[in-house]
């Protein structure tokens, strides 16, 4: 909660209990707007932090936001004033009717109540029947939840990336929904507002294109759902991706540098093999670590050497390999292989530089959680075939040399970059610019002439959004 908003609760702590009941008996004399102000006051000071509401049988799902707005505003209604309900009622329904559009569902924001309750009251208003300052409340706090909500699944997504599948991690902007959006009601252009919280990337726009086709299609439905889902994705990234960014689109195995949102370099990857996936992410590259020297993962040490090593002494020796135990290395071939646990891997294995290192000439860094980078490759052959997750979950690039010259502009310039990568000498070169870094998980997505192609949902994350989304 804003510290704004914890000021102005206290002060009304300190001073609304003592005036409670004088305002009750006061406010059957109060002007209409007043009377539906003290229903708001009195509502939100009792539901708690964060607030817990019920209203007119629903729940109010943005409690936090919608305390923040009306805080903001001093409790004052938003959707009506001293004559009833204000004709921008009607432009929020349209809006949030229009929610499918988004592949969103209109349900989640209240719709159904607002139109069971809604007319009764503009049928009262028309009708010079006085208003209920309750019901009124009532209107104001789904009104605005249904607002709140909406324009934060906009912005940010419906579903939470981190909890809807392990594998996810997106870094979004922190943006003042509730200002854009009060701006919005203030200024009676509430649609507006909404349409601005919008992924602002072309493929969403065509995405969206798309949705509205689809759904007058008969037996589109898994199609609809599909694109549905791709656009909720898209939600999960920052609005703005960038002037310029490299985009890794998971299921079509390729890379893209993206600049002024065209494409200016293209390649193919290597992912995630589906028991180790790739995962989603945003992040920035910082730097370029030339001839890198390989840190072997506890997970495939145990799981994957140690079955070769207990057959093989020599393997490491052979592989260019060192071991280390605590701070001191150690000669691997004092170790007794096949005493050693899989699940307490207790050595620390590093591969040296050279044409055996599986991250071949240069390793790609962007800290993330993961712990997962682009890399090059000795294993050059890979990228012929059309389906290419062999990975352990890092990327690896089809053109490391070129992607190494062009993140490395105004730092290094590739005649000095193949220099370097001949002398064999571990080097960690900091880019001039860093860049943006996207790893996104398209399963449908369409071309610049509006065709929508799809790709294999190669670790079956359709599947799950679906369950987390139902």
């Amino acid at each position: 909660m804003s510290t704004r908003a914890v000021i102005t609760l206290t002060i009304v702590l300190m001073v609304g209990l003592e005036g409670r009941a004088w305002r009750s008996t006061a406010a059957a004399s109060m002007p209409l707007a007043s009377q539906v102000h003290e229903q708001l006051w009195e509502r939100l000071l009792i539901a708690g932090t964060p607030p817990i509401l019920r209203v007119a049988g629903d729940s109010v799902r943005s409690g936090d936001l919608v305390l923040q707005f009306y805080t903001r505003r001093l409790f004052w209604p938003a959707w009506s004033d001293k004559t009833g309900l204000l004709p921008q009622v009607e432009s929020l329904l349209q809006a949030l009717r229009a929610a499918a559009d988004e592949g969103l569902k209109p349900r989640d924001y209240h719709l159904t109540r607002l139109e069971n309750i809604l007319p009764e009251l503009w049928q009262q208003q028309s009708s010079a029947v006085p208003l209920s300052a309750a019901a009124l409340a009532d209107v104001d706090l789904l009104l605005t939840d249904a607002l709140l909500t909406y324009g934060s699944h906009l912005l940010y997504g419906r579903m939470t990336p981190r909890t809807s599948e392990v594998m996810f991690d997106t870094s979004q902007e922190k943006a003042d929904v509730v200002g854009v959006l009060q701006e919005g009601v203030e200024t009676h252009r509430v649609a507006d507002a909404l349409h601005s919280l919008r992924p602002r990337h072309p493929d969403y726009a065509r995405l969206r294109q798309a949705l509205a086709r689809y759904r007058q299609l008969p037996g589109a439905e898994m199609q609809v759902r599909q694109i549905a889902q791709n656009m909720e994705r898209w939600r999960w990234l920052p609005q703005e991706l960038g002037r310029r960014y490299i985009l890794v689109d998971v299921p079509a195995y390729t890379l893209e540098v993206v600049e002024r949102d065209q494409p200016i370099m293209t390649m193919r990857v290597v992912v995630g093999k589906p028991s180790w996936p790739t995962p989603v992410l945003s992040a920035t590259m910082s730097h370029v670590v030339l001839n890198p020297d390989w840190r072997v993962p506890p997970s495939i040490a145990a799981q994957e050497l140690l079955p070769i090593l207990r057959s093989n002494p020599g393997y490491l020796t052979q592989q260019n390999m060192r071991v280390s135990y605590g701070p001191h290395d150690v000669d691997p071939r004092n170790i007794d292989w096949g005493k050693v646990s899989t699940k307490k891997f207790p050595y620390r294995l590093r591969q040296e530089p050279g044409p055996k290192n599986p991250l071949g000439n240069i390793k790609f860094m962007f800290p993330n959680r993961f712990q997962v980078y682009l890399h090059d490759t000795p294993s050059r052959t890979l990228f012929a075939k059309p389906e290419r997750a062999f990975s352990h979950g890092c990327v690896r690039v089809e053109k490391p040399t070129d992607l190494a010259a062009y993140v490395l502009r105004g730092t290094l310039s590739r005649e000095r970059l193949v220099a370097s990568i001949a002398q064999r000498t571990r080097r960690t070169v900091v880019l001039a610019e860093p860049v943006p870094i996207y790893f996104v998980y398209r399963t449908v997505w369409v071309k610049d002439d509006g065709i929508v192609q799809a790709q294999p949902d190669i670790y079956g994350y359709d599947d799950l959004q679906a369950r987390g989304a139902s």
